[in-house]
């Protein structure tokens, strides 16, 4: 980053942490430009001019005649303001009004202050803002000691290096540790931003791990240029230890689902086999195995590649907002949830998740699209299985390209499922996508063939009407089909092997075919 030599107005040095404590009690003019700092021993503007900024260290007593008489030079000179020392006393009321009426600003530094240490604080950050950055970056990095236990402890060696809050927000701008954030910036933008709201700039720096951003923000009153770089660089420095406590609590949130995923699995596949080790582990995640389940399945419907770990927090919250408690389980494709109760739900109680899950729905927006499956209340371990797999069957046979109204389209509970929506459930599945890539590997470079063969079920296995639809001569669709049947080994007069070859068709061509009335 280069060195940045912008002017700074005494307004902005007023609000460095160098003068924290420090008061106007004179002059209303803090806009004027501050070139150069220079320390004196009295109130003396002897060679000084416009941009000079006089602190002054070996006053004791600002009440004198010598202050109001330094006063007016100053103001003659044109200089950019006057910094007093805490003496044991303020000045003079007349010595005040004095510095109003000619428009020198007067400040007063806090007891505690040595005017040689803001002296040459103030000094550096105008003439070389380049070594005061690089004093702050090392700073941090000296404080942090690469001991980073949890992100606030980021936040907090950032805040104290930069006297300035910092806060850490979630991709969504909401806030994750610290107090102070924007109320708007790009967050569709993965870039450093600097945001102005009244008097306070917001200085933001992203965090890219993962899908989803984590955003560290500094809030600085009214900065100069040179603060607004010290606190990017500062931000900047502060990134790699915030890649660290993320990555660590990735494993663990790795090991969390694992322990989350395997345990799902073996109560699906043991049922009411389930033995003490299971109902032990179950009992360490704090899942509820009595009871009566209604499970519930958000298959996401994004294209582009999607991390269910990082946005589990997220569909988890979104689930707690509408009502919904429970475990919230990753899968290849999405989550498994459920809800447990202590006795059988009545239809109104079911009636009243669904629309639960549609909120939920709504919620999270159109970053995660989902279509949502629910299955029917089911008591005990067993029941468990029976319904989270009911509600994948009903997630699976939400088609949201046929209509989409609304989150209702989405959602979808298994009693309410047509024959149609069955057998599209069916052909999503993980199984009969492994079933139909057996039965089709013959043609799985025979396009034509595979095509011919599509239009042919679809039209009740007539070789008139599939050559009408394919505008060819029947005696050339009786010869694909005949080679068809070949190639797969099978006989499309026999009513089994034809209904294994439509499914399958239905299964890895999907966009082939013109879905059917339910």
């Amino acid at each position: 980053m280069k060195g940045s030599h912008e002017p700074v107005s005494l307004r902005q040095l007023v609000a460095h942490p160098a003068l924290d404590g420090a008061r106007v009690v004179g002059g209303a003019a803090l806009d004027g430009v501050v070139r150069r700092v220079t320390v004196r021993p009295s109130v003396d503007a002897a060679g000084l001019g416009g941009g000079d900024l006089i602190v002054v260290a070996g006053l004791e007593d600002a009440t004198g005649w010598q202050v109001e008489a330094g006063i007016r030079r100053c103001a003659l000179a044109e200089v950019a303001g006057l910094v007093l020392p805490a003496g044991r006393r303020d000045p003079l009321a007349t010595s005040i009004l004095l510095a109003e009426r000619l428009g020198l600003p007067l400040v007063l530094l806090a007891e505690a202050a040595s005017p040689h240490d803001v002296a040459l604080r103030l000094a550096q950050l105008v003439s070389t803002p380049e070594v005061v950055r690089s004093e702050h970056v090392l700073r941090f990095v000296r404080r942090i000691r690469g001991q980073v236990d949890s992100l606030s402890s980021v936040t907090k060696t950032a805040s104290e290096v930069l006297s300035a809050p910092v806060s850490a927000l979630s991709a969504d701008g909401e806030l994750v540790t610290g107090g102070h954030s924007p109320s708007a910036f790009r967050r569709d933008l993965t870039l450093p931003q600097v945001v102005t709201e009244d008097e306070t700039t917001y200085v933001i720096h992203p965090v890219i791990a993962g899908s989803a951003p984590l955003w560290i923000v500094a809030a600085l009153r009214q900065p100069a240029v040179t603060m607004i770089e010290i606190a990017q660089a500062v931000l900047s420095a502060a990134e790699p230890w915030v890649l660290a406590w993320l990555a660590t609590q990735r494993l663990d949130a790795e090991r969390d689902a694992r322990a989350r995923t395997t345990l799902l699995a073996d109560l699906l596949r043991l049922r009411e086999d389930a033995g003490a080790v299971v109902r032990h582990r179950a009992a360490i995640l704090g899942w509820r195995l009595d009871g009566w389940h209604i499970g519930i399945y958000l298959r996401r419907l994004n294209e582009s590649p999607a991390d269910n770990l990082a946005d589990r927090d997220e569909v988890l919250r979104a689930l707690e907002d509408s009502g919904i408690g429970g475990p919230l389980v990753e899968q290849s494709d999405g989550w498994v949830a459920w809800h447990t109760g202590k006795s059988e739900p009545s239809p109104a109680d079911v009636n009243l998740l669904l629309g639960s899950v549609r909120d939920a729905l709504g919620h999270l927006g159109s970053r995660i699209e989902i279509a949502a499956g629910v299955g029917r209340a089911a008591a005990g371990t067993g029941g468990l299985g029976r319904t989270v797999e009911e509600a994948r069957e009903a997630a699976l046979s939400v088609d949201p390209t046929v209509s989409d109204p609304g989150h209702d389209a989405l959602v979808a509970h298994i009693d309410a499922l047509g024959v149609g929506r069955l057998v599209r459930a069916w052909t999503r599945s993980r199984s009969a996508r492994a079933l139909a890539s057996t039965l089709l590997a013959p043609l799985a470079d025979q396009d034509l063939l595979l095509n011919t063969l599509d239009v042919y079920l679809e039209h009740e296995s007539s070789v008139v009407a599939t050559a009408a639809a394919l505008g060819l001569h029947r005696n050339t669709v009786s010869d694909r089909i005949t080679r068809t049947q070949r190639l797969l080994g099978v006989n499309l007069r026999d009513p089994d092997d034809r209904l294994a070859v439509e499914l399958a068709c239905r299964t890895l061509r999907p966009k082939v075919r013109e879905p059917r009335p339910e």
